[in-house]
């Protein structure tokens, strides 16, 4: 189980390894394979990635933790919120994993801990579209970060999986996983809702950019970082250069999301 705030998944099993993904609190892993006493290659819970982790900056769980943790929790709404342990105290960002979560109080690999921000019930969680773009907001400004997974610093699909875990989905992890799920198409910006998610092609009409539609016609989504800029059915209008900058293939939308 991931303990810390954040830590990085690794492609190889050394420090200087490119950071393909990140774990944030409260979500677990299995190992699959060790390293020496540091590093063990895991394949996380929620979206199935597979990569080398510090076991350093993690704590272990026996079995029957491992499988309440990984099915029974809530997720952390705010975008920081300070936990508290007797002494201990350290930031949790949101889309972080809060196991065995009863409003006040949940468990963790070092003990339980109070977490008096706003969260919900990762099952339980059938938001509005409305609600989907409010959370979507508390992502605004997010510095890009390439393997990226967290408020403090992310990816484009980063963005969109962790807005996505916020309401309830487990989304896969990178963008080639994510051009095949089962999503509805829209075809027509005018009848995309907030939440929505737009797909953009390059010059090869290859899919290489993502984001989250809003209302008023605009997305949010990363370049240099987490932003809003104007959307229509052509694609991204960039607003300083006043020209487009991503071309729009088609919206999907997960078909049984409330709207």
């Amino acid at each position: 189980m991931c303990d810390l705030s954040m830590v990085g998944l690794h492609a190889k099993p050394t420090e200087g390894s490119p950071i393909i993904s990140q774990l944030l609190f409260g979500e677990t892993a299995a190992i699959l394979q060790k390293k020496n006493k540091i590093w063990a290659k895991v394949l996380t819970t929620f979206d199935n990635v597979e990569a080398w982790v510090d076991l350093r900056q993690m704590s272990p769980l026996t079995e029957d933790q491992f499988k309440k943790y990984s099915t029974r929790f809530s997720v952390a709404l705010e975008v920081c919120q300070v936990l508290m342990n007797n002494d201990v105290s350290f930031p949790v960002l949101i889309a972080s994993s809060l196991p065995e979560y009863d409003g006040m109080v949940f468990k963790s690999a070092s003990g339980k801990y109070v977490y008096n921000g706003q969260a919900a019930e990762f099952s339980d969680v059938h938001f509005s579209a409305e609600i989907m773009e409010k959370l979507a907001r508390r992502f605004i400004n997010a510095p890009y970060v390439a393997g990226g997974r967290s408020v403090f610093g992310l990816d484009k699909v980063g963005l969109v999986q962790l807005v996505y875990k916020c309401a309830g989905y487990k989304l896969p992890r990178f963008l080639h996983e994510l051009v095949t799920y089962p999503f509805e198409i829209i075809h027509f910006v005018e009848t995309a809702q907030a939440g929505d998610i737009a797909f953009f092609v390059n010059k090869n009409e290859e899919i290489d950019h993502i984001g989250i539609v809003l209302s008023e016609g605009r997305v949010l989504h990363v370049v240099e970082k987490a932003r809003i800029d104007k959307l229509d059915h052509e694609g991204i209008f960039h607003k300083e250069s006043k020209k487009y900058s991503h071309k729009l293939r088609y919206i999907g939308r997960i078909a049984s999301r409330e709207s």
